[in-house]
């Protein structure tokens, strides 16, 4: 008889583990039945069969972790990561840095910092030269940022120096990153096809993201760490790391979003000794990560203008004494230092400054050891060209030694600071494009451009309250509980309350800069109006409002010479704009340019239809180019808006004692 499925069912189940005598006893059936089917289940699969099942069983996961990626991208799971993206400006033709970009790098620390905003033409023109900067915090201008930043100054250096040339500088540095994150940039930039790339790196490299002393670390291969960077543009791989991390900090009780500065949360190992296992991995790793970075940008042919880094070595205690055996307590040479800084002997005490910064347990400042790996890669690498901005550095501070005649804090530059940082690089760029042929005006002097910087008064009140704000915390402030001043700070005016607010309310420089500056113009103050506006100009030279703000302000003047630059500028950005062609019209009108006056006035009508001011620029415009009929026509459109238009009787008048004398 034949088996039931019960029975076949029974076997499938056993005949591994029991003999068929066995099996069909249980059963009480017939032991060759049982033997029969046990052959048949346990003949193999056809070779196509079994590559189909494995090809089956393979593509299960595969399929999933697409499914899943796809899913990701679908929902935007942790934003655009990508390096540059759409700035959603009027116009859709730029780029800019991406102010997500940095959440790649940072899986403890939840704060994550932005790089600069720095618009770039999207396709680029073929007379642009453009560069890009990269670093940390102090590439990255903190903390003034915008215009503070030394690519700034670059940029209206080399404007005036190649002014047939579309000048593209897009500063990509942002705080708290190291040359593993420098890294995993090239391949993005590249893309934008960059003539140059200037860089100024270096502190970060024991507490910047990925670094040796970071929270953020991944261990001691720079090979195996930017791998992990490539697998990180994976959506899927960043949902893992994070459920990782997650879980992570709910079994050992951590938390990356805890209160504290971002030099505070970032923190793992507060005492590096020099010359230590992390000390030689940290340099390892710089060196590592500077040679892919350089050769990546030297097998395309591009100019690497690297600079030597600078700290306040003179008005910085060590933050953290080490004892070593090998050398000697940092805080006891620093004090050695100023001791020989008081008794005049400073030849001895600049040795002894660095060393004392060199010896320093909490390496927020670079050790010696790191410009020395740049100026060996400026020789052993000929598309590299040596900034040397530390030198620069000393040379302009007392008894060359840098302390906080540059240096706000432990090594972020003050205006200055940063103005030398931008002249240095600007010098070097200039000195090897001399004889390419893009040069056409080297400038006879840069100290103009300390100025153009366009820091103002609320520039530097912002940077009191960050400065203010950081040296409440970590690493200034060690083990100890600070109330933090915000609490129960009291602002001494609009400006004060502005800067305030920007560091601690979220809000908007652009924002507050306008409205300072609509404040001074209300109290008679027009000349600090206009700096706020020329520093919105600087930051945002894609955007019109700016300059037609500024203009304003000399229209109210009579000052039509100031006010044309800055309509021809915004109307060359937004050319469909009632106001700013209206003005236009009306000053070329002024200047005897009648034909120039009637197009720009006819656009504005276009624009708005009603507005009697430009109507009766318009119709004294034609009535100037002896179109009389038309010139009463518009003037009658006048006078029907408003009657009493201040000169419009009188002028109508004149128009038909002209007509009628030319039908006469």
């Amino acid at each position: 008889m034949s088996l039931s499925n019960k029975t076949k069912n029974y076997i499938r189940k056993h005949y591994s583990k029991k003999s068929a005598a066995k099996i069909a006893s249980d059963l009480n059936v017939e032991e060759s039945e049982v033997q029969e089917f046990i052959e048949e289940i346990s003949e193999p699969l056809p070779f196509k069969k079994k590559v189909a099942f494995y090809a089956i069983t393979v593509s299960i996961p595969i399929l999933f972790f697409v499914i899943l990626e796809v899913t990701l991208r679908g929902i935007d799971y942790m934003g655009n990561t990508e390096l540059f993206i759409d700035p959603n400006i009027p116009s859709e033709e730029y780029l800019m840095p991406n102010p997500n970009f940095a959440s790649r790098y940072f899986f403890y620390t939840k704060t994550i910092p932005n790089p600069s905003v720095d618009v770039f033409l999207k396709d680029k023109p073929e007379n642009s030269y453009r560069v890009f900067a990269m670093g940390g915090s102090s590439a990255a201008g903190y903390p003034y940022g915008y215009n503070g930043t030394f690519s700034r100054l670059v940029d209206d250096v080399l404007a005036d120096a190649m002014p047939s040339r579309e000048v593209e500088i897009v500063n990509v540095a942002t705080s708290a990153i190291s040359t593993y994150t420098l890294f995993d940039q090239v391949d993005e930039i590249l893309e934008q096809k960059p003539d140059a790339i200037m860089i100024y790196a270096g502190h970060n490299e024991f507490y910047g993201a990925l670094g040796v002393g970071s929270n953020e670390n991944l261990g001691a291969f720079p090979g195996f760490v930017r791998t992990y960077l490539k697998l990180q543009r994976f959506k899927t791989f960043l949902f893992l790391r994070e459920l990782i991390v997650d879980a992570g900090q709910w079994i050992f009780g951590s938390n990356g979003s805890a209160g504290g500065t971002l030099m505070e949360r970032i923190i793992s190992d507060q005492s590096i000794e020099l010359d230590g296992p992390e000390y030689q991995l940290a340099m390892k790793q710089f060196q590592s990560n500077m040679e892919a970075i350089i050769s990546a940008f030297h097998d395309q042919d591009i100019p690497v203008y690297l600079s030597t880094i600078a700290s306040n070595v003179k008005d910085q205690p060590p933050f953290v004494t080490v004892e070593q055996e090998d050398h000697p307590a940092a805080s006891v040479v620093y004090n050695k230092a100023l001791e020989s800084y008081a008794e005049g002997d400073t030849a001895s005490a600049k040795s002894q400054f660095e060393y004392a910064k060199d010896l320093d347990g909490l390496k927020f400042r670079a050790p010696s050891g790191i410009n020395k790996i740049i100026k060996q890669l400026a020789q052993d690498f000929d598309n590299v060209r040596l900034v040397d901005t530390h030198q620069t550095m000393e040379m302009e501070s007392p008894d060359g030694i840098i302390g906080e005649n540059l240096m706000l804090e432990h090594l972020h530059p003050n205006q200055t600071g940063y103005y030398l940082m931008g002249r240095s690089f600007s010098k070097k760029m200039l000195e090897e494009l001399s004889g390419s042929g893009l040069v056409e005006d080297q400038p006879s002097e840069f100290e103009s451009y300390f100025d153009e910087m366009f820091i103002t008064e609320f520039d530097d009140r912002i940077v009191h309250h960050r400065l203010r704000t950081l040296k409440q915390g970590f690493p200034f402030v060690i083990n100890q509980q600070v109330n933090p001043y915000q609490f129960n700070y009291q602002p001494s005016g609009i400006m004060d309350s502005l800067a305030f607010g920007v560091v601690h309310k979220d809000i908007r420089w652009d924002a507050a800069k306008v409205e300072l500056a609509q404040y001074y113009q209300r109290e008679g103050e027009s000349e600090k109006a206009l700096q706020e506006y020329f520093s919105l100009i600087r930051n945002q030279p894609w955007n019109d409002s700016p300059y037609v703000f500024a203009a304003r302000i000399y229209l109210n003047q009579n000052d039509f010479k100031n006010a044309e630059p800055l309509l021809e500028k915004a109307y060359e950005l937004a050319p469909k704009e009632a106001f700013t062609t209206k003005m236009l019209g009306a000053i070329k009108l002024n200047k005897g340019q009648t034909q120039q006056a009637i197009k720009y006035l006819e656009e504005s009508r276009a624009l708005n239809p009603n507005d009697p001011q430009m109507l009766y620029n318009l119709s004294g415009a034609y009535g100037t180019n002896q179109e009389f009929q038309k010139a009463l026509e518009i003037a009658d459109q006048v006078i029907e808006l408003n009657p009493n238009f201040p000169g419009i009787q009188q002028w109508r008048a004149q128009l038909i004692q002209i007509l009628n004398r030319q039908n006469n």
